[in-house]
Parts: structure tokens; C-alpha cells; sequence
């Protein structure tokens, strides 16, 4: 179950929930100072293990839940990969008291959205509902994923059909973003992919997919999170009322994918199209000065990339997360015959950063991005839900989800850029991995 394929997904998405009741009564629990015009967010940790981040909104007319579980495709076994993308395909066949097809026909009746989305880290299920509705619907989501009957035979063969028409139409592209995870880690093979290839997954069973569900699956590497028209009370009562995951024990945590990269990178490989990654690993600290610094580059990049052919290229900037390892990249992507100049143009942006403070017209329009991005989280709606869900889906040894992204990140004087970039700008710590035809 996928949103439709574009190449941002594909790059990024390396980067861009069975019958004891949970009780609620755990109450380990911290308020995150929220940015401004953005609701107050609460983060508790069920006496089971589980993360729940809620974010009433009495006022708004929607609510969303989001189930995240910290094990995606880089939790796959070697030789089995996709099959966390194929537990996910078959949770939405629904539990022993709950048709998967039914609730999807009872979403859509009532004008919502049930989907769900693998990437590397996590696989994410996502229900968007109307305020009225939102309830029954959201505990009985509830229950198919943590109680599903994870069919086999014919069904099973069904998916693994269907995911390679998925393959073949929507993840063209995505080994793309498999190339750069094999090009920072030594532990990932040139046969990793999000979904795995037609052999991998042929080697799937379905005792393979229960084992994956019984181990993977534990409330201690869930997180739940509930915004818009849900308040606190009705979110604990879904909880306890759909939430079927029995308590993890002390030995069944799981291991979260951390690893160490390899630095630097430099990778040059062959593509239909041209696909550049460009930047730099960072300290975690750096994670607030890193989202400025990326905004702004993003701006010139567009200026120096996008606005000359708007139709066949297009850039991206990101401060992300990898298996543990702080990063900001620059996605670069062109269909033009110049594309042999993308890698130098983006390399130029970057060396050019120091030596360029933000103009009054730059400042104007990344104070007007920075108040739409705002503007979004503020109504605690699907966006905030994705937002959220995103960050709680980060590997962690300890804690819970870093709510950090909600604050505003500093301002850009010429002192902290000149700064950032020499601390952070590198050789040593760089990544330059460029696809092309050429």
C-alpha cells in the first residue's frame, strides 16, 4: 500500500500494530515545548513499552493516526529482502475478527485515507478520517495491524504478484536510494532494496513472515501517534479498546539498525537519468543550524538548477537521519542533455555558501517557507501525523522520539554559516554520489 512513486520517495525513503489490552495508566510522561502557532505535544511511554504522542485539536474537522514500527526494510534477513514490505501487504488482509477489505470499504465511505508506506527505518500505517467517524474506524486499524492473520498460500502468493507490479511501475527507481545506503554502510549488500528483488522475495515463506511479525513487532518498538480531533482521553480508550499487541518482554527488545558509516564517499555509477547526493555528515547538536543552512541551499539550488529547466530537474536539501548518523544531503535530478554539469553546479552552490550571506530577498522568502511549513503543522492535522511519524520512526538505543524538528531553527547571520561550514564542510566527512548516462 504506497503513495504514488516520484523520485523524491525514492531517494529519501532510505532516509524520504494481537489480545492483551494495553493499560494506559502509565504515566512517564513530557510535554515538548512546541514552536510557535504549533499545538502542544504530549509524549508518554505505556507501562508496555509503546510511545504515544498525541496532539489534541478539538477544533479541526479531521484526526489521523499514524501506527509506526521501528523495523523496516533494513531489518530485512540477508537473502529475504522486502519482507517487511510484504508483512505490510499482508496485515491489510485484515485480523480473525476484522476483513482488511472492509475497513478500506469503510474508509473510503466515510471520506478517509488508509494506507501505509515501508521505507529503511520503520514501516508506517496511516489512517486520515473524518472528525465524526475517526473513532471506530481508528480502533479497528488498530486492531488489523496488531492482530493480523498473516495469510499464506494463494494470498500470499497474490502480494509477492503484486508487489512486483509495484516494482516493475512504482519502484523503478529505487535502487537509487539503495546505492547510497550500500555506499555508506559495509553492512548492506548490492542485493538491499526497499522491496527486495523477484529472488529475495521468492525465498520469502510464511513461516518467514510470522517470525519477522513475533520478533519485530513489540510494543516496546512502536510508536502511536494521534492528532486533530482526538483528545487525550479518547486516544488512551482507542488504545486500550483496539491495541492488541501483548506487552514485550525485557529479552524480545529490538536491536535498533544503527551502524557507523563509512566516510568519505565518492561513488560513480550508471543511470538512465542524471541522480546526484552531495553533503556532509554532522554532529547531532547541529541538527538546528542544519535545517537553516539546508533551506538556504535549497533556495540557490533551485536558482541554479531548477529555474533554468524546471521541467526535467529538480533539487532537494534534507537534514536526515541514516542508521544513526546525522546527515545533510543535497538531491540533485535532471532529464537535460546538460546533466554533466549538475554535479559541478551543486558542488559550487555548496563552496559558494560561506562567501555568500543570505541576501534581504533569500531572507524574505525563507521567512515565508519557514511560516508554510508552520501554517501546516499548526492545524495538528495529516501533516503534523506525517511529520511525527517520520521522527518517531529514527532508530533510538534509549529515550523517545525527538520533537526537536517543531522549533524554529536559528537565524542565519554570516557568523554561523562561515562557522557550520568549517566545521562541518570536510573532505573527510563528505558524500558525492553521482548516477548518469553520461
Amino acid at each position: 500500500m504506497h503513495r504514488p512513486f516520484s523520485w523524491r520517495p525514492a531517494l529519501l525513503g532510505l532516509v524520504l500494530l494481537a489480545a492483551s489490552p494495553v493499560g494506559a495508566a502509565s504515566r512517564k510522561q513530557t510535554a515538548s515545548p512546541p514552536a510557535a502557532a504549533v499545538p502542544a505535544i504530549t509524549s508518554e511511554t505505556l507501562l508496555d513499552g509503546t510511545e504515544l504522542l498525541l496532539v489534541p485539536q478539538p477544533a479541526s474537522d479531521t484526526a489521523s493516526l499514524r501506527v509506526v514500527v521501528r523495523s523496516g526494510a533494513s531489518h530485512d534477513p540477508p537473502g529475504k529482502e522486502g519482507l517487511a514490505h510484504l508483512v505490510e501487504h499482508l496485515v491489510f488482509h485484515g485480523s480473525h475478527d476484522l476483513a482488511g477489505p472492509e475497513l478500506r470499504a469503510r474508509v473510503e465511505a466515510a471520506g478517509g485515507m488508509l494506507n501505509a508506506h515501508t521505507l529503511s527505518n520503520a514501516t508506517v500505517y496511516m489512517l486520515d478520517a473524518p472528525a465524526s467517524a475517526f473513532v471506530p474506524l481508528a480502533r479497528d486499524m488498530l486492531r488489523m495491524v496488531t492482530s493480523p492473520m498473516l495469510p499464506g498460500g494463494k494470498r500470499l502468493e497474490r502480494e509477492l504478484g503484486i508487489i512486483q507490479t509495484e516494482s516493475t511501475y512504482h519502484f523503478k527507481d529505487s535502487l537509487l536510494g539503495s546505492q547510497i545506503e550500500g555506499a555508506l554502510f559495509s553492512s548492506v549488500s548490492a542485493a538491499y532494496a526497499l522491496i527486495g528483488s523477484r529472488d529475495s522475495r521468492g525465498r520469502i515463506t510464511r513461516e518467514d513472515v510470522l517470525r519477522f511479525y513475533a520478533s519485530e513487532y513489540l510494543t516496546s518498538n512502536v510508536s502511536l501517534v494521534f492528532t486533530g480531533a482526538v483528545g487525550g482521553d479518547d486516544a488512551r480508550r482507542l488504545v486500550d479498546e483496539g491495541y492488541r499487541l501483548a506487552p514485550a518482554l525485557a529479552e524480545e527488545q529490538v536491536a535498533p539498525a544503527l551502524e557507523e558509516a563509512l566516510f568519505p564517499v565518492e561513488q560513480e555509477t550508471r543511470a538512465d537519468n542524471t541522480f546526484v547526493t552531495l553533503g556532509y555528515a554532522l554532529p547531532k547538536e547541529a541538527r538546528a543550524t542544519c535545517r537553516a543552512v539546508a533551506a538556504l541551499l535549497e533556495l540557490r539550488l533551485l536558482l541554479a538548477v531548477h529555474v533554468k529547466e524546471p521541467i526535467v530537474s529538480g533539487v532537494d536539501v534534507r537534514c536526515l537521519t541514516l542508521r544513526g548518523n546525522d546527515l545533510l544531503l543535497a538531491f540533485g535530478y535532471t532529464r537535460s542533455l546538460d546533466g554533466s554539469l549538475l554535479p559541478s553546479r551543486m558542488q559550487e552552490t555548496f563552496e559558494s555558501l560561506a562567501k555568500r550571506p543570505p541576501s534581504a530577498v533569500e531572507q524574505k522568502l525563507l521567512a515565508q517557507r519557514g511560516r508554510r511549513e508552520v501554517d501546516g503543522l499548526s492545524s495538528a492535522g495529516p501533516a503534523l501525523a506525517d511529520a511525527l511519524a517520520a521522527e518517531a520512526s529514527e532508530p533510538r538505543r534509549e529515550g523517545g522520539t525527538d520533537l526537536g524538528f517543531l522549533q524554529p531553527p536559528p537565524p542565519l547571520t554570516p557568523a554561523i554559516i562561515k562557522d557550520f561550514v568549517r566545521r562541518y564542510f570536510v573532505e573527510e566527512r563528505s558524500v558525492r554520489i553521482v548516477s548518469t548516462p553520461l
